[in-house]
């Protein structure tokens, strides 16, 4: 497992409220066949994964996430 890259586009309102919650998501590929989660509540297709708990580490979280 490794770290492919980090999202964040700085492009923030300082004058506005924002929710910042860290996540975890995992690519993963088996038998030519790539592995998505569908939300049944925002109907769409994601990477599994999912937030990241306070003093949890990013590998720590993804294992969590996608068990």
């Amino acid at each position: 497992m490794r770290l492919l890259f980090e999202i964040d586009l700085n492009n923030y309102d300082k004058n506005g409220k924002a929710f910042k919650r860290p996540s975890a998501r995992a690519i993963i590929i088996k038998d030519n066949k790539i592995y998505m989660v569908h939300s049944l509540v925002y109907d769409y297709y994601k990477f599994p994964g999912g937030g990241i708990e306070k003093d949890e580490s990013n590998i720590d979280a993804l294992i969590r996430e996608t068990a």
